[in-house]
């Protein structure tokens, strides 16, 4: 009996590892797709695929959170459709509640959150102002918050750099923010290697640039 038990034991751990792997190696297959794409196109498929996967690990927040990434960058790329960009974010949204929901991270999550915002209100900032207000507000939370954090400081950056000069914005206030998030992208410790949030490198790349 003992030893049917033994075997037993070996074999559920055997079962849940290989769910593991298999998991972690999906996870990962999607992550590439994310930070290679550029296109409209490329999102809504890798946002599939995370929808995917999160419906199959229903406990688990990184599939969700990187739902509700996907959906936020596809509100941003397609410049066309109000319409559409508005209904991404509702999808946006959605997942980054079912992701708060099941992680303690509350530093990736805020932070996403301030960007789900600030894409909300890009939208269409004239008809927006009455939002302007609460996005700042996310933002400077989540950037006092989490002043190591590059992607707190990288999305600090964007709202400034929109800001109209007059109103204390432009590239040159903007860009101590982008010089800090390099840094912090550069010596962070997560890589695309891991499943672990690493988004905006590109992002600040770009516009860093713009500043120069």
């Amino acid at each position: 009996m003992k030893k049917i038990i033994i075997i037993f034991v070996a074999i559920l751990s055997s079962l849940i590892l290989n769910a593991q792997n298999r998991y972690e190696k999906e996870m990962q297959s999607a992550l590439t797709s994310l930070y290679e794409s550029k296109k409209l196109q490329d999102y809504k498929k890798i946002a599939n695929k995370f929808e995917q996967i999160a419906r199959i690990k229903k406990e688990k927040w990184l599939p969700q959170y990187y739902v509700a990434y996907s959906y936020t960058v596809m509100s941003r790329l397609d410049e066309e459709d109000t319409e559409s960009r508005d209904l991404a974010l509702d999808k946006a949204q959605e997942y980054l509640e079912k992701a708060k929901n099941l992680s303690s991270n509350t530093q990736e999550t805020i932070i996403l959150q301030a960007y789900i915002f600030q894409s909300r209100f890009f939208i269409d900032p004239n008809t927006r102002l009455s939002s302007f207000e609460k996005t700042s507000k996310a933002i400077l939370d989540a950037v006092e918050l989490y002043p190591n954090n590059p992607r707190a400081n990288l999305i600090h950056g964007i709202q400034i750099f929109h800001k109209p000069a007059f109103l204390g914005g432009g590239a040159k206030k903007a860009k101590p923010y982008f010089d800090i998030a390099k840094k912090l992208y550069d010596n962070d410790s997560q890589t695309e290697n891991s499943l672990y949030p690493y988004w905006g490198k590109n992002t600040n790349d770009y516009y860093s640039e713009q500043c120069n």
